[in-house]
């Protein structure tokens, strides 16, 4: 496993147990700066708690985290996320009976203490900012939609949206094409994609013909510890990941 030149993320030696039983063990990452990484494995394999791991919404049992020169092991996960680590979920949380764009401006404002204020700042105008973020994610068309009109690709960019709000540097992704159609995952992907550079953007996912569209490098998680790592063609030929799954047929999400 290589280490990213100049990595904006790195663990080392991450474990968390529950009930003594490590779910993820001993894991070395490193992820480079403005990187796509892509992460799989079967069910169980500890990917979503990487990520649980990773924006502070569990801690490690033993291992640290940094962001650049900064140690990050443990200052919970509001504190992460102000040091630019951002999360979107599988399941989108968005005010459904809210439009897209106040959606968003509760987004940009979570750092207001009383959640009242947040409400008493919304204004009927788009920013400049929450006009380029519509754009980007292709919701300009429906910002004053409220967020119950949409379809389930556009409440998923709507979540990511709304992330990107906030400006962060990290983005991790929970299987962001998850029930989409073919249409609209081919719009993840281009967003990814050019997502990739500006940001740097972690993703979990289970199909693999979507991964081959968006990665450049895998990691593949068995048993909570990293298996391999490579491009698309060195994994699918990889010897521990075809003895450990069989092919990637069984590669699914956890």
């Amino acid at each position: 496993m290589s280490a990213a030149a100049n990595p904006i993320l790195r663990t080392r030696g991450l474990t968390v147990r529950f009930d003594s039983i490590p779910v993820v063990r001993d894991v070395d990452l490193s992820i480079a700066d403005g990187e796509l990484r892509v992460i799989i494995g079967a069910n169980g394999a500890g990917k979503s708690t990487l990520l649980d791991l990773l924006c502070g919404r569990v801690l490690p049992s033993d291992g640290e985290i940094w962001l650049r020169d900064r140690n990050i092991t443990g200052i919970g996960e509001a504190a992460i996320a102000r040091s630019g680590i951002g999360r979107k979920f599988q399941t989108p949380s968005v005010f459904k009976e809210m439009t897209v764009l106040e959606n968003l401006q509760v987004a940009s404002n979570r750092q207001v203490r009383v959640f009242e204020n947040i409400f008493a700042r919304l204004s009927g105008k788009p920013s400049e900012k929450e006009e380029a973020v519509a754009a980007r994610t292709g919701l300009l068309g429906v910002m004053r939609h409220r967020a119950s009109e949409l379809s389930h690709g556009q409440l998923q960019w709507l979540e990511l949206a709304m992330v990107l709000s906030q400006d962060p540097q990290i983005i991790l992704l929970d299987e962001p094409a998850a029930g989409m159609t073919a249409d609209e995952t081919d719009k993840t992907a281009e967003l990814l994609l050019d997502l990739a550079g500006s940001h740097t953007v972690l993703v979990i996912e289970h199909d693999m013909a979507f991964v081959r569209t968006i990665c450049r490098t895998i990691t593949v998680l068995h048993q909570g510890a990293i298996l391999a790592e490579g491009t698309a063609q060195e994994i699918e030929h990889h010897p521990a990941v075809i003895e450990a799954y069989l092919g990637s047929a069984t590669l699914s999400h956890a």
